[in-house]
C-alpha cells in the first residue's frame, strides 16, 4: 500500500518535473527570438541610413555569406522581424497557457514547491482541521 503510493508520488512528480521543464524550454525560447529580433532591428535601422538601394552588403544565408545589394536585403529582414515578432507573440501565449496548466497540476495533486510559497500564501492555504494536506514536496 505505501509502496504503491510512494510510486504514484513519483510519477506525479515526473509529470510535475516535465510540465516545469516544458515552460523553462518556452521561455528560452522566447528570450532567444527576442534577441534575435534586437539583432534584426538594429541592422533594419543601420541600413535606413544608407541612402543608395545598389550599395553592396553581405548576409549569412545559412552559414554562407552572401554579397547582396541594400535594396534586396532589406525587405527581407523587415519581413523575418516580423515574422519573429508575430512567433514571440504566439510563444507569449504558449507560455502563459503552460503556466496555466503547471499552477493546476500544482492544485490538484497538492504539490508545494519550497521557496515559492511567500508569507502570504502560507497565511491563505492554510488547511482547515476538516481537510487533511497530502500531496508531494518538490526541491
Amino acid at each position: 500500500m505505501a509502496d504503491q503510493k510512494r510510486k504514484n508520488q513519483e510519477v506525479i512528480l515526473q509529470q510535475f518535473n516535465k510540465l516545469r521543464q516544458e515552460q523553462r524550454m518556452v521561455a528560452q525560447k522566447i528570450s532567444e527570438l527576442k534577441l534575435e529580433e534586437s539583432e534584426h532591428k538594429l541592422v533594419i535601422d543601420a541600413l535606413k541610413e544608407v541612402n543608395d538601394p545598389t550599395r553592396k552588403c553581405y548576409q549569412l544565408v545559412g552559414g554562407v555569406l552572401m554579397e547582396r545589394t541594400v535594396g534586396q536585403v532589406q525587405p527581407n529582414l523587415e519581413n523575418n522581424a516580423s515574422k519573429i515578432n508575430t512567433l514571440i507573440t504566439t510563444m507569449d501565449k504558449t507560455l502563459d497557457s503552460k503556466a496555466k496548466e503547471l499552477v493546476d497540476f500544482k492544485e490538484k495533486h497538492g504539490i508545494k514547491v519550497k521557496g515559492e510559497d511567500s508569507m502570504e500564501d502560507k497565511t491563505k492555504s492554510q488547511p482547515s482541521a476538516s481537510q487533511p494536506s497530502a500531496g508531494v514536496l518538490v526541491n
